[in-house]
C-alpha cells in the first residue's frame, strides 16, 4: 500500500523539483505518529542537514490536479511553513499544523478542515548553500495512536524505508536506518 502511495507523491514532488521518483529508486521516508489529536513527524536528517520549509497537502487531490501552463500541477497546501525557529523543527521533529516552531506561516491550518486522509509531506532540506526537496506520503488510518502527553521520543512511528518494508520504529531506530536526506532521489 505504501509503495502505491509513494508513486502518487511523484506528482507532488515534480511540482517543485526537476527529479522524478521511479520504481526501485530509494525514496525518502518520514516517521509519523499520532499523539492525542496531533500528528507528529520525525524526518531523519544528517548532522549537517536542516529543514528550511515544510508543506503538507492532500496527495489524492494533487494526483488529480491538472497541469498549469508551466507543465506542472498546481498543488494547494493544507499547511505550509518556513524558517524553523527551534532546533527540533530544524532537525526534523515537528507537528503538522503547529505554527509555533516556524518563523513564517505561508498557509495556516485553521479554516482548511481536517488533515487529508492521504497526506503528502514535502520538505526542503538545506546542506551548506544547497537545497534539496524530499517527501513522503502517509494514510491517516495507518498511523499509530498514543495518548496525549506521551513523549514523542518514546513512541514508535510508522516508517517505510522502501518497497514493502513498512515498520514501526522509534526516532533513534529511524535515524539508524536512514541515509542523509541529500542521498535520496528528489
Amino acid at each position: 500500500m505504501r509503495l502505491m502511495l509513494r508513486a502518487l507523491i511523484a506528482v507532488g514532488l515534480v511540482a517543485s523539483t526537476s527529479g522524478c521518483l521511479w520504481p526501485g529508486d530509494a525514496s525518502y521516508a518520514l516517521g509519523v505518529a499520532r499523539i492525542g489529536d496531533s500528528f507528529h513527524v520525525f524526518a531523519p536528517l544528517c548532522a549537517d542537514e536542516r529543514i528550511v520549509s515544510v508543506k503538507a497537502y492532500d496527495n489524492q487531490a494533487a494526483a488529480a490536479t491538472p497541469e498549469t501552463g508551466s507543465g506542472r500541477p498546481t498543488i494547494s497546501a493544507y499547511w505550509q511553513v518556513t524558517e524553523p525557529q527551534s532546533d527540533a523543527a530544524a532537525k526534523g521533529e515537528f507537528i503538522i499544523g503547529d505554527d509555533a516552531p516556524f518563523g513564517q506561516v505561508l498557509v495556516p491550518v485553521p479554516g482548511r478542515g481536517s488533515l487529508p486522509a492521504i497526506t503528502a509531506v514535502e520538505l526542503t532540506v538545506q546542506r551548506g548553500d544547497r537545497l534539496h526537496v524530499v517527501g513522503d506520503v502517509f494514510k491517516l488510518t495507518g498511523v499509530p495512536e498514543y495518548p496525549a502527553g506521551t513523549d514523542p521520543e518514546t513512541v514508535k512511528y510508522v516508517y517505510d524505508e522502501g518497497a514493502n518494508s513498512e515498520k514501526m520504529l522509534t526516532q533513534g531506530q529511524i535515524s539508524e536506518e536512514s541515509m542523509c536526506a541529500f542521498k535520496y532521489v528528489a
